[in-house]
């Protein structure tokens, strides 16, 4: 029998062992967002596929045929915006999700103890699911289309992580501010609607001119989404700049995300 300890303050690591032991919550809440998501769908989890499919057929042909804009490597352009969303996806969900986390699971979080990190780590989880989906679709395409990935390709769960790190990072932040302003629950989608199209997804980063790459590497997610891409396309160059900022921007977010969601945890209940 297991014995569970609610320590005020959670101030020693009785909490962290508790996020291990409540592991299978987590799998829980996964399956249960995947569930209610697709829930009473005729094609179910082909949402996550159709989704990326109609973004990429649009942006292919803005950027793409009316821009004229040059693709990474030698690869397809429509093979480089399709990387380019997958990862995209990923980070603006977990964004979305977390920073809700409070709200959207108020009721059970009022009702039953666990450690609260649980319901962000089962939300990212599910959308790791929609996104190995849209990849396992990307990568028959281009096996259709003969365009074969190179052996780096086997990096690609490296770069998956590194973008759910940076996107729960940020959602773990904003939503200890979501539980008090509501405001910004409108701002976050709008926001990475805009962010879309100031991170290299649908075009290649050589396409910024070179007195400016600097200060558009400064974008958090530009590092993430170059990494994805470059695990894909055969010979594209590794932005090894925009990476290193990437990285610095999660070693920043993360304890500050954890500190200030641990802080907002004890007092949520009285807001919402």
């Amino acid at each position: 029998m297991r014995k569970t300890v609610i320590e005020p303050n959670g101030r020693n690591f009785q909490y962290w062992k508790d996020i291990w032991n409540y592991r299978e919550l987590a799998l829980n809440f996964a399956k249960r967002d995947v569930t209610v998501r697709y829930k009473q769908t005729r094609i179910g989890l082909g949402w996550a596929v159709i989704a990326p499919i109609i973004n990429v057929f649009v942006m292919t042909f803005i950027f793409g045929n009316l821009a004229g804009l040059e693709s990474d490597g030698n690869a397809p352009y429509f093979v480089m915006v399709y990387a380019g969303t997958i990862p995209w996806g990923l980070f603006s969900k977990a964004i979305t999700s977390v920073s809700s986390t409070f709200i959207t699971n108020a009721d059970i979080m009022k009702k039953v103890y666990f450690p609260r990190l649980i319901s962000p780590i089962g939300t990212s989880i599910a959308h790791v699911i929609d996104s190995l989906v849209a990849l396992s679709i990307l990568l028959i395409m281009m096996l259709i289309m003969g365009y074969f990935p190179s052996v780096k390709f086997l990096l690609f769960p490296v770069f998956f992580l590194i973008c759910l790190l940076l996107g729960s990072s940020l959602g773990l932040f904003l939503s200890s501010f979501n539980v008090k302003w509501r405001d910004l629950s409108q701002i976050i989608p709008f926001a990475i609607s805009v962010g879309q199209y100031l991170t290299p997804v649908a075009y290649s980063i050589d396409s910024i001119p070179e007195n400016f790459r600097l200060i558009y590497s400064l974008n958090p997610a530009t590092g993430a989404i170059n990494a994805f891409k470059w695990c894909l396309i055969k010979d594209m160059p590794f932005d090894w700049t925009s990476f290193i900022i990437t990285i610095v921007w999660i070693i920043f977010l993360f304890p500050i995300g954890i500190y200030f969601f641990r802080k907002t945890e004890r007092t949520f209940v009285d807001i919402v």
